[in-house]
């Protein structure tokens, strides 16, 4: 179910910081990137659990995933441990640039952005 749609939507009835990405996938037309977040606020406004919500960066021209530097330097059996810190949201910034919406979610500090993406629309999925 269509929870919110466009910039203006986005930004205004969802805080996503604080938010953890659950799962990165593409729809089943492979146009659409969706990001499944399990939404922390709701534990804020009184609500018993938290609630996964899923965005949707309809028709997507550009995607690209940063991971941080720190991932390099990781011990393999220790990238695990660092995985919920890497993908909690700490800011999102959205512009429309000439009919493309342009989207940034940063997760850590030392990483300036770890997805941007160029896209038509966006929309936040879930249940109600």
């Amino acid at each position: 179910m269509i929870l919110v749609k466009g910039l203006e939507a986005f930004y205004n009835d969802y805080c996503l910081t604080d938010s953890i990405v659950t799962k990165i996938s593409w729809d089943d037309n492979l146009l659409d990137l969706l990001v499944t977040v399990d939404y922390y606020w709701d534990i804020q406004e009184g609500r018993d659990k938290t609630r996964e919500l899923t965005i949707r960066f309809k028709n997507c021209r550009e995607a690209a995933f940063t991971m941080p530097k720190s991932f390099d330097t990781i011990p393999e059996n220790e990238l695990k441990s660092y995985v919920y810190s890497w993908y909690t949201i700490t800011h999102c910034s959205a512009k429309d640039n000439n009919g493309l919406l342009e989207v940034s979610l940063k997760t850590i500090d030392d990483n300036p952005r770890w997805l941007t993406v160029k896209c038509e629309e966006i929309l936040v999925e879930g249940e109600e």
